[in-house]
This record gives C-alpha cells, sequence and structure tokens, in this order.
C-alpha cells in the first residue's frame, strides 16, 4: 500500500508567529549578543569607512573595478568587521536553534567552535550563489533561496560535517527556494525603506544643526542601528523557516 507524502509547504504566517516567540522568548540574549557584535561592529566601521558610491550599473566592468578599488583600500577595518558580524549572527542562530542553553556564553562557545566550518561553507556557497548571478540572475536569486537555511541548520546540529549541513540544507529548502527568497526580499525592502525614511530625517536635522558634513558619528550610528535590525529580523524569521521545513523533512 502507498502512502501520499503531502507536498513540502512555507507557511509565512506561522514563521512571523514563530520569530515573534523567539524573539519574545530570548529577548535579552539576543539584544545583548546583537547589540555587541552587529551593532558596535556596524558603527565603527561605518564611521571610519567612507560609504562604497557606485554611479552607474550599466557599466560591468566599471562597477566591478570600483567595488576591488574600495575593498582594496578599506579591507583592514572591512574584513575584521565582516568576521565578527558572521560570529555575532552565527551565536544568534545557536541562541535561537533550540538548543539546552544554560547561559549566553554557552551559545558564544559553540558558535566559536562551528565557525571555521562554517566560514568555509559559507564561502564555498557564496561562490556557487555568485556563479549563478553572473549566468543568468536567476539562478543566483534561485540559489539565495536554497542555502538561506545553512547557518541555521549548521547551528541546530554541530554534529554534522559541513557538506552533510550543505547537503541538509538543500534538503530542507526543496521546493521552497522561492518562497524563502520572497520572504528574505520583502524583510529587506520593509526595514531599507524604513532605514531610507528615517536616516533621511537624522540626516536633515544633523546638517541644519552641523552644516553641510552633518554629525557622521550620529549618522552611522542610525545606520548601524538599521543594519542590526535588518539583521536579526533576517536570523528569526530564517530560524522559524528552518524550524518549519525541518519538521516537514526526513533525516537522510
Amino acid at each position: 500500500m502507498q502512502t501520499n507524502k503531502m507536498p513540502k509547504k512555507l507557511d509565512y504566517r506561522t514563521v512571523w508567529s514563530d520569530a515573534r516567540n523567539m524573539f519574545a522568548a530570548d529577548k535579552d540574549a539576543i539584544v545583548a549578543i546583537a547589540g555587541f557584535f552587529i551593532f558596535l561592529t556596524a558603527w565603527i566601521s561605518g564611521f571610519l569607512v567612507p560609504p562604497l558610491m557606485i554611479d552607474t550599473l550599466e557599466n560591468a566592468d566599471t562597477a566591478v573595478a570600483t567595488l576591488s578599488s574600495y575593498f582594496e583600500e578599506n579591507w583592514p577595518i572591512l574584513l575584521p568587521s565582516m568576521m565578527v558580524t558572521m560570529y555575532g549572527s552565527l551565536s544568534l542562530y545557536v541562541l535561537l536553534s533550540g538548543r539546552a542553553l544554560a547561559k549566553v556564553g554557552e551559545a558564544l562557545g559553540v558558535a566559536a567552535a562551528l565557525f571555521a566550518p562554517y566560514l568555509v561553507a559559507s564561502l564555498l556557497v557564496g561562490w556557487a550563489t555568485l556563479a549563478g548571478f553572473f549566468l543568468l540572475v536567476i539562478p543566483g536569486l534561485y540559489l539565495s533561496g536554497r542555502f538561506a537555511l545553512l547557518p541555521a541548520v549548521m547551528a541546530g546540529d554541530s554534529r554534522r560535517g559541513m557538506h552533510a549541513s550543505v547537503l541538509r540544507t538543500w534538503n530542507v529548502t526543496r521546493n521552497c527556494g522561492w518562497a524563502i527568497l520572497i520572504l528574505m526580499l520583502f524583510v529587506a525592502l520593509a526595514v531599507r525603506l524604513a532605514s531610507g525614511i528615517v536616516s533621511g530625517a537624522v540626516g536633515t536635522v544633523s546638517q541644519s544643526i552641523a552644516g553641510e558634513a552633518g554629525i557622521p558619528i550620529l549618522q552611522s550610528g542610525v545606520s548601524a542601528l538599521f543594519v542590526t535590525v535588518e539583521a536579526v529580523a533576517f536570523i528569526l524569521m530564517l530560524a522559524a523557516v528552518n524550524r518549519q521545513l525541518s519538521a516537514q523533512t526526513p533525516n537522510q
């Protein structure tokens, strides 16, 4: 006798509800980790490094050259900032993974043990996704959705190796890659719209007080705040997505 398997489905309302519940349950720890590893890092780097300015994307060679020059000039600040932010984000995924953690320090310790394989896996997945963007853009978008849960999967079970975690991520997101991508784009659009409005208002007020230069430390702080809000929103949403889809995906 054959049994019909229910198709995997991502319920956005359940994701939203689960994300809110996770934040409420660990609010203090989330604020502490995100504040130290994401907000402070973004604030300091935003104050020290000039914003990236690309005049046009019509000429790909010019855009790539501008990016390369920007990172070559600022990598001593950008690279450590990226590493600290990745570690803080991974710590939040560990915190939200459902592990029995007695204190925040345990999440930081687990994240430290996972960081090296997570970094390598992220680089491999990132190169594959970038290759997809170079091909026809659409494959890159699709792969972004399919691999978005990698940190949540790795944080949930540190016994898996890097290769097994990538395969598990691919299985968990099967048939839901576009749904995950749509959720990610919605979160990014909502936060960046709010960021643009608030940052513009703060910039106008700063310039009215201090002249054309504004108040850089205040403006970079506001920008860092929204970077942190976006990062935490992504982590909460993707952790909730992972819980929902993992429950529908048998272990292999």
